[in-house]
């Protein structure tokens, strides 16, 4: 055997041993739900699809209601202050987990669109409120791409959009396709569960999107959702199959839109509000001085009053 043999044969070894060696090891599956976890919790069923969200304050009415929808990694949890000053101000609030986060189900035949995303949220919405409820839809980063498309696909329910440092394109192309290789997809699922979703490791993370570290109790309401069976899984489709609806879409939109940013956010950096700010001539841009990614967890009393009077303001257009 020459040398030229020789290489080939290792090489053809080690693609075919790194192909096969992820599988000599476990990843979780999803499991059903072992308890509801909040006092306010409430479960949907939708195509299969069990949706968990959490309601503030009654279903009466036909005042417009609230849509709370979180970014990548979060949960319903994040907006746990927001959607209680928001209640303490008259509004009924609904602060939903995404499917594959928090405590929904984490199949991995969801399709991770925004528009198949805002396709279940609006399923959501009407269960909730019924088909002819208004709405006012905020979404942080990952969630505003899904609260942009429920405004493109049904303008008319929307009362307003807020955006909270929206990630509206999907900037993970490159991992998305390498992620539809099986061998890939497993290796980044076992780093998932074994090196990165650790109290250790999600404080490092927090600490990046808060812009100061993490107490326990964050770290702990992150990381408890992230470790329930079929996560890994299902984010590594998510990433592998997620797509962004053009931004030319968002220049047919006319109610009033806001965008609030941390002027140290890293992860959505303002760029990302002056780009949206090109598509939409009406977007109203707040700036929170020395915030990061998350600024409803660590500026609260700073960003509660503006999205209050942006939301008050937009009710003023429709009447």
């Amino acid at each position: 055997m020459n040398r030229l043999h020789l290489m080939i044969l290792i090489v053809s070894t080690m693609l075919f041993t790194s192909c096969l060696l992820p599988y000599a090891f476990s990843v979780s599956v999803e499991e059903p739900l072992p308890v509801i976890p909040y006092a306010n919790s409430h479960i949907e069923t939708i195509q299969e699809i069990d949706l968990h969200y959490q309601l503030y304050g009654p279903i009466s009415g036909d005042d417009p209601l609230v849509l709370l929808v979180h970014g990548l990694g979060a949960s319903s949890t994040s907006f746990s202050s927001t959607a209680e000053f928001l209640q303490e101000h008259g509004y009924t609030v609904v602060a939903v987990d995404l499917p594959g986060f928090g405590y929904s189900s984490r199949s991995t035949k969801f399709d991770h669109s925004q528009e198949n995303r805002a396709r279940f949220l609006w399923s959501l919405a009407d269960e909730i409120g019924g088909t002819d409820r208004v709405w006012h839809v905020v979404g942080h980063s990952m969630g505003g791409g899904a609260v942009a498309a429920m405004a493109v696909l049904d303008p008319d329910r929307v009362v307003s959009v807020m955006l909270i440092a929206g990630a509206l394109e999907d900037e993970n192309r490159i991992a998305g396709h390498l992620l539809r290789f099986p061998s890939i997809a497993r290796w980044t699922q076992l780093f998932l569960e074994r090196s990165l979703v650790t109290e250790e490791e999600v404080a490092k993370i927090l600490e990046t999107a808060y812009g100061r570290p993490a107490e326990s109790h964050e770290v702990s309401s992150y990381l408890k959702p992230l470790q329930l069976p079929g996560t890994a899984r299902s984010l590594t489709r998510m990433v592998s199959r997620a797509k962004s609806m053009p931004f030319s879409f968002l220049e047919e939109l006319s109610m009033p839109i806001g965008a609030i940013w941390g002027d140290e956010d890293t992860i959505v950096p303002m760029e990302k509000a002056y780009e949206i700010h090109e598509h939409i001539d009406h977007l109203m841009l707040y700036t929170i001085e020395g915030a990061a990614h998350i600024p409803m967890e660590t500026h609260p009393t700073v960003i509660h009053p503006m999205l209050l009077d942006f939301m008050q303001y937009a009710e003023t257009r429709v009447q």
